[in-house]
């Protein structure tokens, strides 16, 4: 009777990639109005990019970039972290895609692996992982700590149904991949 449930903590995980990462800052802020403790964390180039963007000065502070401040300012609990993608920051990512996704798939892993253990660790524990629908390596994580793993997929509803029907719009003709020898969604 009258049991104390501890507030859900949730880690926030976006894909590297602007289109990604402005749905997880949406779904971090309605998340900790309904109640949970979030730890968003995202890499350290996507940071770098937010830090030196000239449309966020206004959320600038003396110890770094802070895109949660107003949300904290009204009593939401969401913490901000980041996490190397095992690439340097000088790094293209942009012109060297395929070096860089080939990184995310085979390193990134481990790094996130280690921020999960840490925040694990923490007070109030991380027991939710919340992580962008293109990792692979989500499920092994969250069986590895004993969370929760939600996937979230951040593209619309259209892109969707279209990755998961390509091979009805192949085999009807509507996209013709004559010439190429292997197509690759993910």
């Amino acid at each position: 009777m009258g049991e104390i449930h501890p507030r859900p903590h949730a880690l926030l995980l976006p894909y590297p990639l602007q289109g990604h990462v402005i749905p997880f800052i949406h779904l971090a802020t309605k998340l900790a109005s309904n109640g949970f403790i979030i730890t968003f964390v995202i890499t350290e180039s996507i940071h770098h990019q937010i830090t030196t963007s000239k449309n966020q000065t206004n959320h600038y502070k003396e110890g770094g970039i802070n895109i949660f401040a107003e949300a904290r300012k009204s009593g939401l609990d969401i913490r901000y972290a980041t996490v190397s993608d095992g690439f340097p920051l000088g790094f293209d990512r942009s012109l060297n895609h395929d070096q860089f996704f080939e990184g995310i798939v085979h390193v990134f892993s481990a790094h996130v692996d280690e921020i999960v253990g840490k925040l694990v660790q923490s007070e109030p524990p991380v027991n939710c992982l919340v992580i962008d629908t293109f990792y692979v390596f989500a499920s092994p994580i969250a069986r590895k700590y004993n969370l929760v793993n939600i996937s979230f997929w951040t593209e619309p509803a259209l892109v969707f149904s279209l990755y998961y029907h390509m091979d009805l719009l192949r085999i009807n003709g509507h996209y013709d991949n004559y010439g190429i020898s292997s197509i690759s969604l993910w």
